[in-house]
């Protein structure tokens, strides 16, 4: 009798298992590898880029620094509106640049012997048009430069400049090219170039160290006309390295402090009596070197 109940009881589990079976719906789509599904996020992820991207820096300075020059060796403060467009797939984007200086200690100064006009400390007002792209991990810039010191009485300097940087996990090496194609006070033409490494960490979700080391190279144009005539000679301008860290305070607001040192490498250029221009070069001769820091507030969307 047990082979019969065996038989009876493997044919009711067949029917159960087929009556299952019809019960499910068949899918005509192939399951994704998880791969795909992570593709398919990023690409997602890549069609959400915003079209328009603004950024708004405050930055309040113990000295104002560029080049490798001291251009105020008193508090700065330093305004900056970057409002970029992001071109459609592999075209790169577009952004239009204002920053401006404002002397803390000259908010109220009177005309001065240069021309310049009293504007509450404000010396100077910088615009820049840049076009930028990635080949691979290089990143590229091009861009038209126009400085300007309306209370200096300095006039103006028009500058082309090309950068690229090396983007890695490593060290980042970046370089950018000045043609100063333009200048109101000094006929020639001058080059410059801008020498960058930078180092970034992050210490948390939410806060960032970066270590950087600055130079730049000054053609001997260039260095005859910072200098008063006394290089003539390629030169570079000095050594800055410093370290910074940023907090990001929400998706929108971000909050950083720096501190930097600059050494003159060069002793003529540490001689050169002209080579620190505004705040600096009114009597209080030159420096060899300088510590600087300062604090800075960041808006974007």
């Amino acid at each position: 009798m047990k082979k019969p109940m065996i038989l009876l009881g493997a044919l009711a589990a067949a029917t159960v298992f087929a009556a299952q079976a019809d019960e499910q719906p068949v899918s005509s789509e192939p399951a994704q590898p998880a791969a795909a599904e992570t593709a398919e996020a990023e690409e997602i992820e890549e069609d959400e880029t915003s079209l328009f991207e603004v950024s708004l820096t405050l930055d309040v300075n113990s000295a104002y620094v560029s080049h490798n020059r001291i251009f105020s060796d008193t508090p700065v403060a330093q305004y900056d509106l970057w409002m970029q467009m992001n071109l459609p797939e592999d075209f790169g984007w577009l952004a239009f640049d204002v920053w401006a200086n404002q002397e803390l200690n000259k908010r109220h100064s009177s005309r001065n012997t240069n021309g310049g006009r009293q504007f509450g400390g404000f010396g100077e007002f910088d615009y820049e048009i840049v076009y930028g792209n990635s080949l691979g991990p290089v990143n590229f810039t091009a861009s038209h430069l126009w400085y300007t010191y309306p209370r200096v009485g300095w006039g103006s300097q028009k500058f082309w400049t090309v950068g690229a940087e090396y983007d890695n996990e490593f060290i980042v090496p970046s370089v950018k090219f000045f043609w100063e194609y333009g200048h109101d006070n000094k006929p020639d033409e001058a080059f410059m170039f801008d020498f960058a490494l930078s180092r970034g960490f992050e210490l948390t979700e939410k806060l960032s160290l970066t270590f950087t080391s600055k130079t730049t190279l000054y053609t001997s144009q260039y260095a005859k006309y910072i200098s008063g005539g006394e290089l003539t000679n390629t030169v570079f301008g000095g050594w800055d390295n410093g370290l910074a860290l940023n907090y990001a305070l929400t998706d929108n607001i971000s909050l950083g402090a720096h501190l930097n040192y600059l050494y003159k490498i060069d002793h003529r250029v540490r001689h050169a009596r002209d080579w620190d221009t505004y705040s600096v070069g009114s009597g209080r001769g030159t420096h060899d070197g300088m510590l600087y820091g300062g604090v800075s507030a960041c808006l974007s969307f």
